[in-house]
């Protein structure tokens, strides 16, 4: 109980000290319009003195009472009693403290100089009534502060549940693409290598001389290929071979894939996801007939085709700007004269 007190005192934060001494210096200036009626000549300063100077013992106080039940867990059923009677408490012991540190103060008060004034007896005579009412006029206040910082407290909380629920959200997200996407490799990595498979024995059968080197580049993309599988991460030269050797099984099946020219520089060892460049060599392939096909790095990645007419929106670049989105990325398809330009920006 006291560790936590303690610790409690400890965890103070500026916001909290400042808004306790606004509150107790506004308090404290409510009835210094009194002094318009009085004239207190040179005893102005100790009269602003004792009426500001006592709400601040009184806010610390208070504060100390309410920093305890204030750390206390969020989610107890009895927060809000404890806020409440540690309100009070604070209450009852700030008159406890202000009453003896009032009656020893050399300092008048406004009523007192309103006493003097009229002759009437002085403010400093002990009465049930007054402790009673001066009890309530400091805890009906403090509770209503209380309230603002308990309030402001919960939307704080709930705002970040919020934003823990959207980065949850985010990675559950990506993560579902990602197994997604290996679940797609997995299904169409078999049907290619199956025939690249068939092609090899066939050239083998035939004694056919480039039998060995297509075999050698079956290998080369079984090398960069498999990892791709377990992997949600590469790099844009590794990505850049995958297309390479991809496009050369291809060529070993008999087909007319694109001449392939990279320009990377400094920017091969630049991280990538995986399997975001190919499956638009792939959809290129599929929607037209590209003879060439460039890869260029200078702060953004450039995928470029010598065909027209690629950037037409369907289910594959639809599902791929839905992983780019979560990945925080962002693809630009340009088409004209003869040429189409996937732009790809990745977050910095």
């Amino acid at each position: 109980m006291i560790g936590h007190v303690w610790r409690s005192w400890r965890s103070l934060r500026p916001y909290e000290a400042l808004t306790f001494v606004v509150a107790a210096l506004l308090f404290g200036a409510i009835d210094l319009t009194s002094l318009v009626d009085l004239d207190v000549g040179g005893r102005l300063p100790e009269v602003l003195g004792r009426h500001l100077g006592l709400p601040v013992v009184s806010c610390a106080v208070l504060l100390l009472c309410w920093l305890p039940a204030a750390r206390s867990s969020p989610i107890h059923t009895a927060r809000r009693a404890r806020l409440v009677g540690a309100t009070l408490l604070g209450s009852a012991l700030t008159i406890a403290v202000i009453y003896p540190l009032a009656a020893t103060l050399p300092w008048p008060s406004i009523c007192d100089l309103y006493a003097l004034k009229h002759g009437k007896p002085s403010c400093n005579m002990f009465r049930i009534s007054a402790l009673i009412g001066d009890t309530l006029w400091v805890a009906m206040p403090a509770l209503m502060l209380v309230g603002v910082l308990e309030f402001r407290t919960l939307r704080r909380r709930q705002d970040q549940a919020a934003q823990d629920l959207l980065r949850e959200h985010s990675q559950l997200r990506r993560q579902a693409l990602e197994a997604r996407l290996a679940t797609l490799q997995a299904q169409m990595d078999p049907a290619l290598l199956f025939d690249a498979l068939v092609a090899v024995e066939q050239a083998y059968g035939r004694q056919d001389p480039a039998a060995s080197a297509r075999l050698e580049r079956l290998i080369r993309h079984l090398r960069l290929a498999l990892p791709r599988l377990r992997e949600a991460g590469t790099t844009l030269a590794a990505e850049a071979e995958l297309i390479a050797s991809y496009l050369d099984l291809l060529r070993d099946l008999n087909g007319q894939p694109p001449a392939f020219d990279c320009t990377l520089g400094a920017r091969g060892a630049t991280p990538l996801p995986s399997m975001l460049l190919l499956p638009l060599v792939q959809r290129a392939l599929r929607l037209g007939r590209p003879q060439r096909c460039w890869l260029t790095a200078d702060g953004r990645i450039t995928l470029a085709f010598d065909d027209e007419g690629l950037c037409s929106e369907d289910a594959d670049l639809a599902a791929l700007r839905e992983r780019l989105v979560v990945l925080g990325a962002t693809l630009v398809c340009t088409s004209a004269q003869g040429r189409t330009e996937f732009t790809l920006q990745l977050p910095s």
